[in-house]
Parts: C-alpha cells; structure tokens; sequence
C-alpha cells in the first residue's frame, strides 16, 4: 500500500435495549459521508469496546 492519509467516521448505537449498531464511514467528497462497512450484534459491541479501550502510552 502506498503512503495515505484517511478519514473516518464511527458511530455506534445501544439504547433502549434494542441490538447494537456499529457503522463505520468515509469522509467523501465535500461534505458527504460515504458509509464503508456496518456492524450489529456482538460484533458491534466488541469492536467499539476495541476502538475505546484506552491503552497505555
């Protein structure tokens, strides 16, 4: 892969009990959103504890 630079955008959702939901998207052109992949279930659950969990630095 050559040298990028790229922007993303999480989102995740768990209220009222309902399943949770994980979308993942990329900054497009001017001020648009292009959704690149989404996540329901435990999979969306574990992969936005991954993306919060702070690690020591």
């Amino acid at each position: 892969m050559k040298n990028k630079s790229d922007t993303f955008l999480v989102s995740f959702d768990y209220t009222h009990g309902d399943i949770p939901v994980l979308i993942v998207g990329r900054r497009g052109t001017e001020k648009e959103i292009d959704i690149v992949n989404a996540f329901k279930g435990n999979e969306a659950k574990e992969l936005y504890q991954k993306l919060t969990k702070k690690v020591g630095i």
